[in-house]
């Protein structure tokens, strides 16, 4: 699938996606996952998949994608 593709899929089911800031709260090792408390948020999102190149550590603030409830992490804010 190329880039062009993936757009098109994008546009024809919708797919809002938003950018947010939040914070890692727990690290999880099996399966690798996190839990993170989004901005404007009191709870945290748990079972956060993240990029293989970002290592997490707990308060991390960190950038994420987010789509329909689905939360996916792209690393740490420098």
């Amino acid at each position: 699938m190329d880039f062009v593709d993936i757009i098109k899929k994008i546009i024809d089911q919708n797919v809002r996606i938003s950018i947010h800031y939040g914070k890692v709260t727990a690290v999880a090792v099996s399966p690798n996952s996190i839990s993170v408390r989004l901005s404007g948020s009191s709870t945290a999102v748990t079972g956060v998949k993240y990029l293989a190149s970002y290592s997490p550590t707990v308060n991390d603030v960190v950038v994420c994608l987010v789509n329909k409830g689905d939360v996916l992490v792209l690393g740490e804010l420098a």
